[in-house]
């Protein structure tokens, strides 16, 4: 398993080191300590990393983020959170359809490098809710 030092972790991650120390406050990410003075985060953390930054490309509110992080992290997963997050999915997916069938005669008019670009902004939002519901399974 990989170990990175916090700059390691900000380059890999694309976020900078003051980033890092307030996610890790907020405890949204873990970290272990050693006899040295470094902090070393895991591969866990650097997921956690692209996790974040794929919700707020959705403009998700950090608390909103660290709700769903900590669902996720948890070993003994409530069934009924289960079911309250996978209705939060349920009802994000709806709000999507319900955008893109409201967009498709604006989305009709566009040229190509616009279409592209609009593809490329909802591909995002569908990643991150699928990569949620891959974690669920």
């Amino acid at each position: 398993m990989n170990v990175y030092r916090i700059g390691q972790l900000a380059e890999l991650a694309n976020v900078s080191r003051r980033t890092i120390d307030y996610y890790t406050q907020l405890g949204m990410l873990n970290y272990e300590k050693t006899g040295s003075r470094y902090r070393y985060y895991t591969e866990d953390a650097l997921n956690r990393l692209q996790m974040i930054n794929r919700y707020k490309e959705q403009n998700m509110p950090l608390t909103e983020i660290k709700e769903r992080l900590q669902v996720l992290s948890e070993t003994t997963v409530d069934s009924e959170q289960v079911l309250l997050l996978v209705d939060k999915l349920s009802t994000d997916l709806r709000g999507l359809e319900n955008e893109l069938l409201e967009l498709k005669p604006l989305l009709e008019q566009l040229d190509e490098q616009q279409l592209t670009y609009a593809a490329q902004q909802l591909s995002v939002r569908g990643s991150s809710l699928l990569s949620i519901l891959a974690m669920l399974a």
